[in-house]
């Protein structure tokens, strides 16, 4: 069920692949216009169709479908085959519908019965989905990559240093001397990387020679390129890795951290540091990067960009199936599972899936801000982590919740704590009730439109205490004389204090109207259409 308060921030959010908005003030076409779009959502991953509401975000209302909508839920599902659901909300402004488009089927792409047979969104129009987009979308049910096997590909065209070192890091993680002692075909053959069939992919890329990644798979390499001014074209330093990944693993880390740049600040009267570049996110993502890359793209590689502002990694492909931006931190999935499996064995990660979350968490701790992937899109997958502090004293309030409050906080709650920094609506209500609970956090508003911030101590440690009072805002009681000063000269029509107030949503602005009516100091007049509000006399 949708709400107003959801539907407002619905209208902030820009038109994107996931939501659009249309006028269809007075139709929209049943057979051509609505099944397109349906089918266009639901190809970009789902999202929301809006009727009723123009392209200046305002609701002007839609007679579309007026008495049939409850119709249309079968009607699509005949047409393109998925089951979209339909609300209609009927608001002082006008009736809007509502179509929720869930995401096409892995490996699937949504066909229509209107103007285009697979549609997608290309900026604000529909066009054909082009060839490349349909076979990425049909390729995405193909079996792990990296269990292929190679033809031709010999035990001896493996790396014997590059398989020690597995060995070795396997044994210590499962305290198992003896596995040290196994042979290269023994050792392969019992993380399943070596099959009666042959070797697969995993072990050419994990263990394969330098020539024979060169023949096999030129695409295998990662490239990392220093600017100590990251708006330079010209790079510093540039190092190109085609080396079977457990000879390099621990090199690309040491590469980029003799760049590295301490970052000190003070804390009362110590002196303490953080880094530009950390090395637990930094090896997930380059971890990440080689686990989850699309290695049928050849003519590409893994790009490291680094500077004292950021470091930045760009992996060939799309974001696996049913991985989005919005969920990447929480959903798991193993594009070559193969190859994540074995870093788990080998303790490079702590469990085999995206690993993301420690990248997000690590960086938020450190007072960075939010790791980035808008850059992403549909042949690349590109990660920009921040190698500057935007906030210590966040480091230093987190800290002292911790400590002092004893409170063990999971990556979600630390997650919604720098979206509640940022000013971003809180989106888990447990999360919510513990920080207001716990002391950290502060409401502003008392209606279903409120919002929440942090603590007063923390702006005002950070010197920002006007920042504080812009964020609170006018109190009730202000918004209530507000109000009352602007009925001793007019009528109050609901339009007219809307626009007196826009910082407040049609909600708020009813609820203070019914309290100051319920103290007997308004009334309403005429009808609910055309009535106003004005002063008890």
């Amino acid at each position: 069920m949708t709400t107003v308060d959801d539907l407002n921030r619905l209208l902030k959010q820009p038109e994107k692949e996931n939501l659009e908005f249309k006028t269809a003030k007075n139709s929209f076409s049943r057979d051509k216009d609505l099944p397109d779009y349906c089918a266009a959502l639901a190809n970009e991953g789902g999202g929301k169709l809006i009727l009723g509401v123009n392209n200046n975000r305002e609701i002007v209302g839609s007679k579309a479908f007026e008495g049939t909508h409850n119709t249309l839920s079968n009607d699509l599902l005949s047409k393109i085959n998925i089951r979209v659901d339909i609300e209609e909300l009927i608001l002082p402004q006008g009736r809007i519908l509502i179509f929720h488009v869930p995401s096409r089927p892995i490996g699937q792409a949504i066909r229509s019965t209107g103007n285009y047979h697979y549609p997608m969104r290309a900026g604000e129009s529909l066009v054909e989905m082009d060839q490349i987009t349909l076979k990425r979308i049909l390729n995405e049910a193909d079996t792990d990559f990296s269990a292929q096997i190679v033809e031709g590909l010999r035990l001896e065209d493996l790396d014997e240093k590059a398989v020690v070192n597995f060995k070795r890091r396997w044994a210590e993680k499962s305290k198992r001397q003896d596995y040290l002692a196994f042979t290269s075909e023994k050792a392969l053959q019992s993380i399943g990387l070596l099959t009666d069939k042959g070797l697969n992919y995993a072990s050419l890329i994990l263990f394969g020679k330098k020539e024979k990644l060169a023949e096999l798979l030129p695409g295998c390499e990662l490239i990392f390129e220093w600017r100590q001014d990251a708006k330079k074209t010209a790079h510093d330093f540039r190092k190109v890795w085609r080396e079977p990944f457990f000879n390099i693993c621990d090199e690309i880390w040491e590469t980029i951290n003799a760049r590295n740049i301490r970052i000190p600040f003070q804390e009362a009267l110590f002196q303490r540091e953080i880094f530009a570049f950390s090395e637990k996110p930094v090896r997930e993502a380059i971890l990440n990067a080689v686990a989850h890359r699309d290695y049928t793209i050849r003519n590409q590689s893994i790009f490291i960009n680094a500077s004292p502002e950021s470091f930045v990694i760009e992996s060939p492909g799309s974001l696996p199936p049913g991985i989005t931006i919005e969920n990447i931190c929480h959903k798991r999935y193993w594009r070559n599972r193969c190859i994540a499996e074995t870093f788990e064995k080998a303790a490079l990660v702590e469990r085999s899936g995206q690993g993301m979350d420690d990248i997000f968490e690590f960086t938020i701790k450190e007072g960075k801000g939010l790791p980035d992937l808008s850059k992403s899109d549909a042949f690349s997958v590109c990660l920009k982590i921040p190698a500057q502090v935007k906030d210590k004293n966040f480091i230093l309030f987190l800290e002292k919740i911790i400590n002092e409050k004893q409170f063990a906080l999971s990556f979600d709650e630390i997650y919604e704590l720098e979206k509640i920094r940022e000013n971003q609506p809180v989106a888990n209500v447990e999360s919510r009730d513990k920080f207001l609970a716990g002391g950290i956090i502060e409401q502003v508003g008392k209606t279903k439109g409120a919002k929440y911030i942090l603590l007063h101590k923390y702006y005002a440690h950070e010197g920002k205490v006007g920042l504080h009072t812009k964020l609170t805002g006018i109190s009730r009681e202000k918004y209530k004389e507000l109000i009352i000063k602007h009925l001793g000269k007019n009528k109050g029509y609901r339009h007219d204090l809307q626009d007196a107030f826009p910082e407040l949503n049609p909600q708020d602005i009813s609820n203070i109207l019914q309290e100051l009516k319920r103290g007997k100091k308004i009334v309403f007049s005429g009808t609910r259409r055309d009535g106003y509000w004005a002063l008890v006399n």
